[in-house]
């Protein structure tokens, strides 16, 4: 059967027209003996319980429906003949669907308030679905990943890219059972210096004149903030004695934070007095960088590339800019890599900043001992005594 939308936009259903070979024509159902061309259009197998007739949806792939039909065929002729020849039907697990699994992976992340990891596996799954074109996890082999991997280096995407891809990817494979040899190993790359906003970049930024944008940055950057905790902070997480920002969940937005752990951080007594101001014209809102409905804001880092293309510091080298888009080098995490970075040069101890940082290992913040570079390196190469 095939259920199609005619052109007065009313969903019908009839036969579904095939070629001389037996074959269904691909997009024809048979109207009135004549087959007729459908522009939406799905295909059903037609099957009876208790005399009722039941519709199963089969897609839109005539190869495939039609093998569908035929393995359902199987199916009912076995269970009808197994009671004649004292057998008992086990029935085993149905197939998983890479669509139904990825909607169902995309969900977990939207549940748990992870709307970026949420944002990030909704792009993943669709690009690797268009690159393997298999309906059903169990079909799926080591060579689909590979060859996933080879579209996007096709397209211009670098090793990291390519790597953090894979990462995300094989979580939703290990999230619909795919484990073992089906899983190639996470491509290899040069593991590149944390990159961090100059001075200059930073003072830019900060001199803007759009007040939301300012505070934004603001925090990102003397906080140290991830992203989804930038979104989630309360005026109430916020000890104006003692200037402590306190880092913990929200369950009214689904929001946990990262390894379960609440932390404090101490707030720089300029940023105190922004956010005193900030509070003020904040009109009874606890949630301190809003939208205008008063919800978590999930298009801080649009407004922060847009920040950086009034200020003309776009790089104009990066694959964004070269079509045209927001440029890649900014970043709300990269206000955090300044913020560590920072910190860490500025002389405060590795313990200390790990807490700050809310780091599960000390290992993760010693990734941010960056050396110094610029006029700063200079001064401190100059004053080495090369004759000792």
């Amino acid at each position: 059967m095939i259920r199609y939308r005619d052109d007065a936009g009313t969903w019908r259903r009839s036969l579904a027209a095939t070629a001389g070979n037996g074959r269904v024509r691909a997009g024809y159902a048979l109207v009135d003996g004549h087959p007729v061309q459908c522009a939406k259009y799905v295909y059903q197998v037609r099957f009876y319980v208790d005399g009722q007739a039941t519709y199963e949806s089969v897609g839109a792939n005539a190869t495939e429906a039609e093998a569908k039909r035929k393995l359902l065929q199987q199916q009912r002729r076995i269970k009808a003949e197994a009671p004649a020849a004292n057998l008992t039907i086990v029935e085993g697990p149905e197939r998983k669907t890479l669509q139904a699994t990825a909607a169902a992976y995309v969900k977990v992340k939207i549940d748990g308030g992870f709307t970026e990891a949420a944002e990030q596996a909704r792009l993943v799954t669709t690009e690797f679905m268009a690159t393997t074109k298999k309906r059903f996890i169990d079909e799926l082999k080591s060579e689909d990943i590979t060859r996933y991997h080879n579209s996007l280096r096709k397209i211009g995407r670098g090793n990291r890219t390519v790597a953090n891809k894979h990462q995300r990817l094989v979580s939703w494979l290990h999230f619909a059972g795919i484990q073992g040899e089906e899983v190639p190993a996470k491509p290899r790359y040069e593991l590149a210096l944390p990159t961090i906003y100059t001075p200059d970049q930073i003072s830019t930024l900060l001199a803007d004149d759009n007040e939301y944008t300012h505070m934004v940055a603001l925090m990102a950057l003397k906080l140290g903030l991830r992203d989804q905790e930038l979104r989630h902070a309360e005026f109430t997480d916020i000890d104006m004695h003692d200037k402590l920002f306190r880092v913990q969940g929200k369950p009214q937005y689904k929001f946990t934070v990262k390894d379960w752990e609440q932390r404090d951080i101490p707030i720089p007594d300029d940023l105190i007095d922004e956010l005193k101001t900030w509070k003020k014209a904040s009109k009874g809102r606890n949630l301190i960088l809003a939208t205008r409905n008063d919800k978590p804001n999930t298009k801080m880092l649009l407004a922060i590339k847009g920040l950086a293309r009034r200020s003309k510091l776009n790089c104009g080298h990066c694959d964004a800019c070269k079509a045209r888009r927001e440029c890649e080098e900014f970043e709300l995490h990269k206000f955090r890599r300044t913020y560590i970075t920072t910190l860490l040069r500025s002389g405060i101890d590795l313990r200390t900043v790990q807490a700050y940082a809310g780091h599960k290992d000390l290992a993760s913040t010693m990734r941010y001992l960056r050396p110094a570079a610029g006029e700063e390196a200079r001064k401190k190469v100059n004053a080495v005594r090369w004759d000792r």
